[in-house]
């Protein structure tokens, strides 16, 4: 008998969850409009146009609320007569309108003579077919800077990415600069300025193939005052493969070659190849908390240089995208060509806005 009341009133759970679905249909007909629609796992309907699902929220544009972005995890149905690209854990992707289904949490995505049926559980992207390029972009821009009076000391952050994602490539710039100012008396009275920048930006272009893998390219310029190093440029060609990728966390793999440029005050430029390394984790379901952190290695074919690079941003939203967050980067040389070269690092407090 309680198994018997257990099916029971789960029979009754889904009943009413499908008679808000009807309710829902039934809304929309009424305003003559072809409307999405959404249904919670606690029967409520939610009646507009999906724009998206990313990072575990989908966007829904209402007449009521405007924008909502509801948990993925607490919804039971979604229905539209759109066409949609939708993607899975494993990276492969589905085209078509999303259908009318009894089965909770279970998306039908249909095109004109097939039909795939993919768990909610499975899904970490939905987009809507023909949305502008802003509409498929995600970054960041976060800036800090800090003064003490004590000894004249000034020093300002950028740091920001933009990142465009199609159905078959991806192309992402990142990008930061640090300046500091600072003013000392020597003790004979005089007084000099000393400045210091830091400068790099990157430039990327991802090609998707099946499921996970994909082909990735990049140019990257580079320079900074405190280790001497006028300039580095550094084009990199390999293959990157999504280990995990769901709708709380991501980690990926890169392997392949790098050729490295560089001069450093003084010195001649040099030329080398590189074997490259890295891997990526960003997590963005650990409450407001965004986490991310990259790690890349550089190492010489002989084996007598490698340089590893490490570059972690955490960020705290605290209203409508805005967040506080704390920038780290570290870099080590085990053969710098100068004394200045062998270690350096950049930590930052800063207040930033994203998107995706």
């Amino acid at each position: 008998m309680p198994h018997s009341r257990h099916y029971a009133g789960q029979r009754a759970v889904l009943s009413l969850t499908m008679a808000a679905a009807i309710a829902a249909t039934a809304a929309t007909a009424a305003h003559g409009q072809d409307l999405d629609r959404v249904i919670l796992r606690n029967g409520n309907p939610v009646v507009g146009e999906i724009e998206e699902l990313r990072r575990g929220k989908l966007s829904v544009d209402t007449d009521e609320m405007d924008v909502v972005r509801v948990d993925w995890d607490d919804i039971a149905f979604v229905t539209s007569s759109r066409i949609f690209e939708v993607t899975d854990t494993d990276g492969t992707r589905y085209f078509g309108s999303l259908e009318q289904t009894t089965e909770e949490a279970t998306l039908v995505v249909a095109q004109t003579a097939t039909a795939d049926t993919v768990a909610f559980g499975r899904i970490v992207e939905l987009t809507l077919i023909g949305r502008g390029f802003l509409a498929r972009t995600k970054g960041f821009v976060d800036v800090g800077g800090n003064f003490f009076r004590a000894n004249d000391l000034a020093s300002i952050l950028l740091a920001g990415r933009l990142a465009y994602t199609g159905p078959i490539w991806e192309f992402d710039y990142n990008g930061d600069a640090y300046f500091q100012r600072q003013e000392t008396t020597t003790d004979t009275g005089e007084v000099f300025e000393e400045q210091t920048k830091r400068l790099s930006a990157s430039v990327g272009v991802k090609r998707f193939f099946r499921k996970s893998w994909a082909a990735t390219s990049s140019a990257e310029i580079e320079q900074n005052e405190e280790l001497s190093l006028d300039s580095r440029i550094l084009l990199t060609l390999g293959g990157h493969y999504q280990i995990i990728r769901n709708q709380g966390w991501e980690l990926a793999a890169l392997a392949g070659g790098a050729f490295n440029s560089e001069a450093f005050t003084g010195e001649e430029r040099t030329s080398s190849g590189e074997i490259l390394l890295a891997a990526g984790f960003d997590a963005f379901d650990v409450g407001d908390l965004d986490l991310y952190t990259t790690v890349t290695s550089f190492t010489a074919p002989d084996g007598k240089r490698f340089r590893v690079n490490v570059d972690a941003r955490v960020s705290w939203e605290i209203f409508n995208d805005f967040s506080v967050g704390f920038n780290a980067k570290e870099a080590y040389d085990s053969a710098p060509p100068t004394e200045d070269a062998g270690r350096d690092y950049q930590y930052g407090l800063t207040i930033g806005w994203s998107w995706s």
